[in-house]
């Protein structure tokens, strides 16, 4: 009876072998697993340039509120109310801002386990190379990898 390690719609790792589709790979044919990622460089600059305008963005309206801060006048008879101005903008802002980052800790979220890196599986068989899974879903790859990894120890 073979044992199953990993089973979707997509994959089936059992003691036996690997399905991926309708495709069948018996584990005694498989010379050698390895997984390989792509597309990182392009991801990395992705990253590095929306995580850099947001930065600048941000820089630049902290400097352009406190060049304006700078040129109103607090010594007048409206003293007070520039202050609770101020108090309830920065309550008011600092509001939003709370509400927002919730839905951008969510993006990163789904950015973090859907990154734009793609994940294959390759295995060496008697007739060459060939790549069996390929998925941009980091957390599935992970499981259907460590399914087969512990497979073919399992058959060795």
């Amino acid at each position: 009876m073979a044992t199953t390690y990993y089973r979707d719609n997509v994959v089936h790792v059992s003691s036996g072998g690997v399905q991926v589709d309708t495709a069948w790979y018996p584990l005694g044919s498989l010379d050698y697993v390895w997984h390989r990622r792509t597309g990182r460089l392009r991801h990395g600059l992705y990253m590095l340039f929306t995580r850099g305008g947001a930065v600048v963005v941000v820089i630049g309206l902290l400097v352009g509120a406190g060049l304006l801060a700078r040129r109103i006048d607090f010594t007048g008879e409206q003293r007070t109310m520039y202050i609770a101005g101020g108090i309830l903008g920065v309550i008011v802002i600092g509001g939003v801002v709370a509400f927002s980052v919730e839905g951008l800790l969510d993006l990163l979220d789904r950015a973090h386990d859907h990154g734009k890196g793609v994940h294959e599986i390759w295995v060496r068989m008697a007739g060459g190379e060939f790549m069996i899974y390929s998925t941009t879903d980091a957390p599935k790859f992970g499981q259907i990898y460590r399914a087969l990894q512990r497979a073919v120890e399992q058959a060795a």
